[in-house]
């Protein structure tokens, strides 16, 4: 829905409400921590790129805290959208690549690695 005084918002210059975010700043400090490092160490051991994109993509969302212009508000929401839809394409590109084996097959080999192991002995 356009509003028409969406332009008249966009330039002005400061915020009249500096705590548009809707968490108080520790308790963003603390999410983007935790999430980080929960990523970070996700990647390390799947290396999926959404989750390397996402480790940079919350802490940045600390840099709203830097300025109350609202044009920086913006800034930062264009920039965590296209973060968000990086992550999203990015798993849809990585799944095509690196497809999942179906259920059947699955059974198929753990039975194949029990039969072999069953064998050995």
């Amino acid at each position: 829905m356009f509003l028409p005084d969406f332009f008249t918002t966009i330039n002005l210059t400061s915020v009249e409400n500096p705590n548009l975010f809707p968490f108080p700043f520790k308790l963003h400090l603390i999410f983007s921590i935790v999430s980080f490092f929960f990523f970070i160490i996700r990647f390390i051991y799947d290396k999926k790129p959404y989750q390397a994109i996402l480790a940079l993509a919350i802490p940045f969302s600390m840099t709203i805290w830097l300025s109350e212009n609202r044009v920086w508000f913006y800034i930062v929401g264009i920039i965590e959208l296209v973060l968000i839809l990086a992550a999203c394409i990015s798993t849809i590109v990585y799944n095509i690549k690196h497809p999942q084996p179906k259920e059947a097959e699955k059974k198929a080999d753990d039975e194949n690695t029990s039969d072999s192991k069953n064998e050995a002995e």
